[in-house]
């Protein structure tokens, strides 16, 4: 009897990839199934698969679900099911990497095809280190979309506000594709006034007066001449232009224009910025190539207070109708605040040629980088210098008129940045083993960064200047050895096992080559359980920006524990050219169990230790423990007061860390048909996650020689994390809700224990498109193509309880000084045409 023999086309295999893989993803032909022998399966390729199978995989009803408004926007919301760590993953485009191709980031979500986050040891195959993740960005073959958007933003308590406006092209046939946008925003300043803050000390007045110095009558004659004792007299507003007499102090004795100096400070600088980008890619000849240009520009100004100054006015001085000396105290210029003002400029352009060559699959970036970055700050008025002025008794120096700029103390800083940096990357299989292809798989990087800046006070006189050059190369090995496959033909004895081995050395000027290895294991004996070891061992190097960053210096509020007060010193930030190598290993092991067959429900449970030596880190909260390490980082007054810190990267001796985590994550499409994809209508998305972090070990050493600190007992470090995220919704309608939380740390500072009571901090967010949701149907008009959406930061309000071990709250950690912006609400709008 004669056999009838039929095709059977599989397109969505879930969590298999359709294309060639070492991981056992099946391979593109015609097989025979192991079922039937008579039964003929045909599988192919899917559009913009990757080489390795995905984990995970997001498909239009999903992405719709999430309300996302950009590709950048999706991945942020998908961030609990992609890496539990933050790490930003890797992007390929049409399971091709994306090199330095970012404008792919601000394409709409509905470009989107599927999402699919790849296997953990798919990062090794794509020139990345292993354990990394990578997502893979499928787009659709044909789209095309013209869109608007506005949004506002604003503190629910008041006192800030701001907004953006920003308007998208996108365009995509087959292989080529564009995408522009431009995009400008503005975030009003946040001033003290708007909340209940304890005032600086000190004596602010909008014009100014004399006074005696050691208190009391200022000068018999002035009393007389004002027909009462006078201990105070504003400075008269003729003595702006011409030398003041009894006469005229008389006239404003015990007038006084006190002011409250929080109305001259800002908690947050007002804020502007606008962004401009476009991207562009075709195919050419058996390449496809892809051209970036991006440019931007920010720019911040802040308020530091009113300065004051307070002289002393000899008698016999030209502009002094007095006897004896007198105090001379006031502001620069009125109201006139200190400023703090930066300014960045950035423009950029990438080239991205991908292909096949003889075999290797090949990729070749390029990217040039232009940057100016302009920082302001101004500290008060250099009341030495007025003084030797005053007591040169120049005549043309009036003490209370228009003071020239140059008396104030201010420093301003300029640096120019150049960025050249190229990166390749080939694999190959090399040999196709029983088990699947052997994969070699080379990267190579190289860059050169050169970096100017220049400094001078506020006359303009030079204080120092440098031009900085440096290289830097790198290179990176990697095979991904099949040990054993598990697939539809053939069951492998041990089940899915791949080794992926790797090796690099990195060699930057005036430094010596840096060398590193790692190995990773990925075993799967059962489709539903997945186990992964990786170890890593690497000379640490600084990077550029750590190296030479522009230097810039705000106004940063801290605690500060040695003085028991809050503190506002100038922050400065930026790259640290004293920065030297150090050396990293890790030990990674995680598991993946999904105990029904399929990605509707996922656990993850992983264990990370890790310890640096000599290793690079961004500086740490200022303790007491960190100051007595880094003293020479730290600036005080005379009196003590924090005046500024240097927290730039730096160096430390010994950093070790242990940590466990666990994730469980919930995928289901309420009313979907039996299989995923098979949807009757469009279901209903659930999306649940739920993230915790134990650390186990944190302790640091920052110098040979001093105390380790063990950053869980006393350094203020939560030992418990806890954060979830819950997404309902469909096509058109939705809403989200993500939260986190952290046990409560200590810190030993200044002469007590501080406890830190983190809140349970909450964020919603909902969106809706009314023609979708309430099936408007005709003629183009005001619902078409509107999207209306909601984003609550911080929704409980919460903030940071700090008290002593009694349960006291220590100065300067009220609600209002540890968190005073609070609850922030965002509306957006948005148009598509």
């Amino acid at each position: 009897m004669a056999h009838t023999a039929f095709a059977r086309a599989e397109g969505d295999k879930g969590d298999v990839a359709a294309g060639g893989s070492p991981q056992g993803a099946v391979l593109p032909g015609v097989i025979a199934s192991r079922d039937d022998p008579d039964e003929i399966v045909v599988t192919a390729n899917r559009r913009g698969e990757a080489k390795v199978a995905a984990e995970t995989e997001f498909g239009e009803e999903e992405i719709a679900s999430r309300g996302a408004d950009s590709i950048q926007d999706l991945l942020t919301r998908l961030a609990p099911f992609i890496d539990g760590g933050g790490e930003e993953p890797v992007i390929l485009i049409n399971g091709k990497p994306a090199g330095f191709d970012r404008s792919i980031l601000s394409y709409p979500a509905e470009a989107l095809d599927r999402l699919a986050v790849l296997k953990p040891d798919a990062g090794t195959l794509y020139g990345e280190t292993a354990g990394r993740r990578v997502v893979n960005l499928v787009l659709k073959k044909n789209f095309a979309m013209l869109n608007a958007d506005a949004a506002a933003d604003y503190a629910t308590a008041g006192g800030q506000y701001g907004g953006t406006l920003s308007v998208r092209r996108t365009a995509i046939s087959g292989d080529t594709r564009w995408n522009a946008q431009a995009r400008v925003g503005a975030d009003s300043a946040f001033r003290k006034t708007a909340r209940d803050l304890p005032r600086q000390g000190g004596v602010f007045d909008s014009v100014g007066f004399v006074s005696a110095p050691g208190g009391g009558e200022i000068d018999p004659a002035l009393s007389l001449a004002a027909g009462r004792r006078v201990t105070a007299a504003a400075i008269p507003p003729g003595a702006l232009t011409g030398t003041p007499g009894l006469d005229d102090f008389a006239a404003t004795a015990g007038d006084l224009h006190p002011v409250d100096p929080n109305r001259f400070e800002t908690l947050q600088s007002s804020r502007r910025n606008a962004t401009f980008g476009l991207g562009v890619v075709r195919p050419l000849g058996d390449f496809s190539v892809a051209l970036n240009l991006d440019a931007s520009r920010s720019s911040s100004d802040g308020l530091r207070g009113l300065p004051m100054a307070s002289v002393v006015l000899p008698a016999g001085h030209p502009w002094s109708p007095f006897a004896d000396d007198v105090a001379l105290t006031r502001p620069f210029a009125g109201a006139r605040a200190l400023r703090a003002d930066n300014e960045a400029t950035s423009l950029g352009a990438s080239l991205t040629l991908t292909g096949n060559i003889r075999g290797w699959q090949t990729s070749l970036a390029a990217r040039y980088a232009h940057s100016q970055t302009d920082n302001f700050l101004e500290s008060g008025i250099d009341v030495a210098r007025v003084q030797q002025l005053i007591d040169s008794r120049d005549p043309a120096f009036n003490p209370y008129g228009l003071w020239d700029e140059g008396l104030m103390i201010a420093t301003r800083s300029r640096t120019k940045g150049e960025n050249l940096s190229a990166r390749f990357n080939a694999r190959k299989t090399v040999i196709d083993l029983p088990a699947g292809p052997l994969t070699w798989n080379l990267t190579a990087n190289t860059g050169r960064n050169r970096t100017q800046r220049r400094e001078s006070d506020a006359a303009g006189n030079l204080i120092a200047s440098n031009s900085v050059t440096r290289s830097q190369s790198s290179g990176l090995m990697s095979l991904s050895v099949p040990i054993s496959r598990d697939d539809a033909t053939e069951p492998g004895w041990l089940g899915d096992l791949t080794v992926d081995l790797s090796a690099s050395a990195q060699a930057m000027t005036n430094s010596r080559v840096q060398k590193g290895f790692g190995g990773n294991v990925s075993w799967s004996p059962w489709p539903a359980l997945q186990l992964q070891g990786g170890i890593e061992y690497a000379d640490a190097a600084p990077s550029f920006d750590q190296l030479d960053a522009p230097i810039v210096t705000t106004i940063n509020r801290i605690f500060d524990y040695a003085r028991q007060e809050i503190a506002e010193p100038a922050w400065i930030t930026g790259g640290n050219p004293d920065l030297k190598r150090g050396r990293r290993q890790s030990l990674t092991l995680t598991a993946t169990v999904r105990p029904l067959g399929n990605q509707i429900l996922t656990v993850n449970l992983g264990y990370r230790q890790s310890v640096a030596k000599g290793g690079l880190a961004v500086f740490p909260e200022l303790t007491p423990a960190i100051e007595a390490a880094f003293p020479e980082r730290v600036t005080r007054d005379a009196a003590g007061r924090l005046v500024a810190v240097d927290a730039r990267a730096i160096n430390l001796a010994r950093d070790t860390n242990a940590d466990l985590s666990t994730s469980v994550a919930l995928r289901m499409a309420l009313g979907a048909g039996e299989r995923r994809g098979e949807t009757a209508g469009d279901p209903l998305q659930l999306n649940l996650s739920l993230n915790h972090g134990m650390r186990l070990k944190s302790e640091l050493l920052t110098r040979p020689g001093v105390p380790v600190i063990d950053q869980l007992r006393a350094g203020g470090q939560s030992r418990h994390s806890l954060s979830f995220q819950v997404s309902i919704g469909r096509r058109g309608i939705g809403g989200n809700l993500s939260g986190s939380w952290s046990s409560p740390g200590r810190l030993r500072g200044g002469d007590g224990v501080f406890v830190f009571k983190p809140p349970l901090k909450l964020n919603l967010s909902a969106f809706i498109e009314p023609d979708r949701t309430f099936a408007i149907t005709g003629k183009k008009g005001l619902m078409s193509g509107l999207k209306l959406s909601v984003d609550i930061n911080d929704l409980l309000n919460g903030y940071r309880r700090v008290t002593r071990e009694d349960g006291t709250v220590p100065a300067g950690y009220s609600r209002n000084e540890i968190e005073p912006l609070g609850r922030v609400v965002r509306l957006t709008v948005r148009k598509k045409f």
